[in-house]
């Protein structure tokens, strides 16, 4: 009787919130810990266990606990209810050990492998749990608890095919299972199966409609399919229901901004800032929107503000950065541009921009080294190719020029224009001929460019002609 001197019993001034029915509650559990002392029955402790532990005080009902396996150590619903106990306060490893206490004092009871399996997915040990809820499906193959935990469990493994089985079992076992057909719309949708997953939140918001997270899946789903109107009308819902559900202004508003309403996105956007005012993917959408809309000045803001809430999103800096270049700001541009490799230095448009800015500023040899890296990253980007030849060209080195020019050719034998670029390089070599050809060749592929000339009269019409391009 040791725990017995370690209880605290209930003062007047504990905070017990409730209504009528639960202040009659308290009352009855007072008197029953003052009679605790002289008459110790099962009952009378198992009542002031369970309703400290609805109440989750759950210090207070393991004392108690712990005095009902004094007086009935062999017990399985007092080792099972110290397990539950252990396992609401974290303490999932001694949770397990008492489990198994139970399971040896009876070791077919269905419900102990069930909750053990949930402790064990509480503390992550995945394998172990789904042997857990095995077991009980082993003694009874139709237990809806035990199947729709395991489906949970192999959720968390990532086993999305095996946690549709079991939910799928569910539902052949009732019907009307609506968490299980929630979590099979979930399922379907990670093995891309998006139709299945439409039917599977249809149903469950049949049986729930008022569960405002399934309708904001049901959203994701739609936008993945592409329809994004019907997107917007189940994330309207999940608003409805749930009015400072952020994430579904966000994506209501990545649905505007995929049919092109760019400025009702901006209102969505700014709503989840209303919610969740350090969102910087809502800002840096707001800044994406506006770089499209073509207000560069805002767009800066908007992404200058998502980079002080996100220094490590190279995105933002790539948006700011393509703001500054379309106003001709290439210094600044290119410090965006900069930040953005050193977070994502794989990001081939990133090079590709950085290249055209250094290019803009006469910086030849940076932007040469900058869509070196394109064509590295992307070795088949005839335009890339197209560019770093231009680029060679301008820093006079021509024959490398051809060889990028050629390489432009190679992934695109129907562009003119690395044609013309190669009638320039044989100009200036002196070989008229060989340019005359290039020329011939592009007029093939562009015949609204052609023109009568004969070069050694009409060179200076020619170059003018080249030049202009």
């Amino acid at each position: 009787m040791d725990n017995f001197d370690d209880l605290d019993f209930l003062g007047e001034n504990d905070e017990l919130q409730g209504g009528r029915k639960k202040e009659d509650q308290l009352k009855k559990i007072l008197r029953l810990e003052q009679d605790s002392e002289r008459n110790l029955d099962s009952e009378s402790l198992e009542e002031i266990i369970n309703f400290y532990f609805d109440n989750n005080d759950f210090e207070k009902a393991l004392s108690y606990v712990n005095v009902l396996l004094d007086i009935y150590p062999y017990s399985t619903d007092a080792w099972l209810k110290k397990a539950l106990i252990l396992d609401s306060l974290g303490k999932f490893e001694d949770a397990i050990e008492f489990f198994d206490k139970a399971i040896v004092l009876n070791p077919t009871d269905i419900e102990l492998y069930i909750n053990k399996g949930i402790t064990l997915d509480n503390f992550e040990q995945f394998e172990k749990a789904v042997e857990s809820f095995q077991f009980a499906l082993d003694l009874e193959p139709d237990n809806v608890d035990a199947l729709f935990n395991l489906g949970l469990t192999f959720e968390k493994l990532e086993k999305f095919t095996e946690a549709c089985d079991c939910f799928e079992r569910v539902i052949k076992f009732d019907s009307e299972s609506k968490d299980a057909y929630y979590e099979l719309g979930y399922c379907y949708d990670f093995l891309d199966m998006l139709e299945e997953s439409i039917l599977a939140y249809d149903k469950h918001i049949e049986l729930s409609p008022s569960n405002y997270n399934a309708w904001y899946n049901k959203g994701i789903v739609l936008n993945r399919m592409g329809r994004f109107l019907k997107a917007i009308e189940n994330y309207e819902m999940c608003i409805a229901l749930k009015e400072n559900f952020s994430p579904a202004w966000y994506n209501c508003g990545n649905a505007y901004a995929s049919i092109g309403r760019l400025y009702k996105a901006i209102d969505y956007y700014e709503t989840a800032l209303k919610y969740k005012s350090d969102d910087a993917f809502s800002l840096h959408n707001i800044g994406n929107a506006y770089e499209e809309l073509g207000e560069y000045e805002e767009g800066i803001k908007f992404f200058t503000e998502a980079i002080r809430i996100d220094h490590h999103n190279y995105e933002s800096y790539y948006g700011r950065g393509n703001c500054y270049f379309n106003q001709n700001e290439y210094e600044k541009s290119i410090n965006d541009f900069r930040s953005a490799l050193i977070l994502c230095k794989d990001y081939s448009e990133i090079w590709y921009l950085k290249g055209d800015a250094e290019f803009a500023l006469g910086r030849l040899d940076d932007a040469i080294n900058s869509y070196e890296m394109v064509v590295k990253l992307e070795p088949e980007n005839y335009e890339a190719y197209y560019d770093l030849g231009c680029c060679l060209i301008d820093a006079k080195y021509y024959n490398e020029a051809l060889t990028e020019l050629n390489k432009a050719i190679k992934y695109n034998a129907k562009w003119a224009e690395p044609y013309y670029e190669k009638a320039k390089i044989n100009i200036l070599h002196g070989d008229s001929d060989s340019a005359k050809e290039m020329l011939e060749r592009a007029f093939e592929l562009s015949p609204a460019d052609r023109f009568e000339f004969d070069l050694s009269k009409d060179w200076e019409r020619v170059i003018k002609f080249l030049v202009s391009r």
